[in-house]
């Protein structure tokens, strides 16, 4: 049985595989029982609107984190992994 991957890369591309955004400098994945965190570092957040503003849509979990005195933000993207069938 084969999983499919389903990472926001793929929800910003649609159909089209995937996209990784300019604004995405420096990307971390973090792995938790259920969940999986997207940790992405970048100092062009005004680039990345749209773009999150698209991931909320489609039912991710969007957070940003400013660094006072800095231009640098992370942003926090996650989604419940979908239960697997044994």
């Amino acid at each position: 049985m084969s999983t499919q991957l389903f990472t926001p890369y793929h929800a910003l591309a649609g159909e089209r595989g995937t996209r990784v955004p300019e604004w995405a400098q420096h990307r971390s994945v973090f792995r938790g029982p259920g969940r999986t965190t997207y940790l992405v570092e970048t100092d062009e957040l005004s680039s990345a609107s749209a773009d999150l503003t698209l991931l909320a849509r489609t039912g991710w979990d969007v957070q940003v984190e400013r660094e006072s005195h800095s231009a640098v933000a992370r942003v926090l993207l996650s989604q419940s992994d979908l239960p697997q069938a044994a």
